[in-house]
């Protein structure tokens, strides 16, 4: 199995950049190889993530618009008519518009709550057949949002053996729950010992170093990405800008 070609191949498929016969091998082989299936889906999960997390700031933004046009029509009673819906959504949209291209100074802190969002947990129907220690109610605190429970489960999980998704798991639920000395220590492990996995860790370690308030080792990991022709690319300069 090549793993480098087959990310290579998937990340291009979430791109829409596959011809209509790499589309349809990956169609076939999401059927028939289970080894690729699971990069796929740890791929799909990386990327629902990172998408969330931009999600997330433009959907504050506009409930913060929303929330001065309710308070300027307080007391006012009226018939919103369908033009006056467009207008609004027309107005939301250059403000947010504005917001990114005019961008204001923001702490390191502030950027990592921006661009931080933990990663969906897809791992673990994948990891019941490996040999990978059994903690389930580590995932289940995870999926719960208790991140201090599952970053400790988890790091019960990683003295026993060092599986790249629980590290990757165990990398956002730290971060999620403030320990970022581990998360750190978590996301070099995957990139030194698992070439695959070297992207996404590099993308929270990027973010993991905002947290810690090292710009200087933030940025160096951010111009990595940034010249990388992958999902993160877009985001990594993005946020490489603001933190110049």
């Amino acid at each position: 199995m090549n793993t480098e070609y087959d990310i290579d191949l998937v990340e291009r498929y979430f791109d829409n950049e596959l011809s209509e016969g790499e589309s349809a091998l990956v169609d076939t082989r999401l059927k028939t190889d289970a080894e690729f299936k699971a990069i796929f889906d740890r791929e799909r999960a990386l990327i629902r993530s990172i998408r969330a997390a931009g999600l997330s700031r433009d959907l504050q933004l506009l409930k913060e618009i929303e929330r001065g046009i309710s308070a300027s029509n307080k007391g006012r009673v009226r018939t919103l008519q369908p033009w006056y819906y467009a207008a609004a959504a027309a107005v939301a949209l250059f403000v947010v518009a504005t917001v990114w291209l005019i961008p204001h100074r923001e702490t390191p802190d502030e950027l990592f709550n921006d661009y931080f969002t933990p990663v969906s947990n897809t791992f673990s129907p994948v990891l019941r057949g490996e040999d990978v220690p059994s903690q389930p109610e580590a995932f289940a605190y995870y999926d719960q949002g208790d991140y201090v429970t599952a970053a400790s489960l988890f790091g019960e999980m990683l003295t026993q053996k060092a599986h790249p998704d629980v590290l990757l798991l165990s990398a956002n639920a730290n971060l999620a729950a403030g320990n970022t000395a581990v998360a750190e220590e978590n996301l070099l492990t995957l990139i030194r010992e698992f070439d695959e996995y070297d992207t996404p860790a590099k993308w929270y370690l990027g973010l993991c170093y905002l947290k810690q308030g090292n710009i200087d080792k933030a940025r160096a990991v951010l111009e990595e990405l940034g010249q990388r022709e992958v999902f993160y690319t877009g985001q990594a300069r993005e946020l490489l800008k603001k933190v110049k």
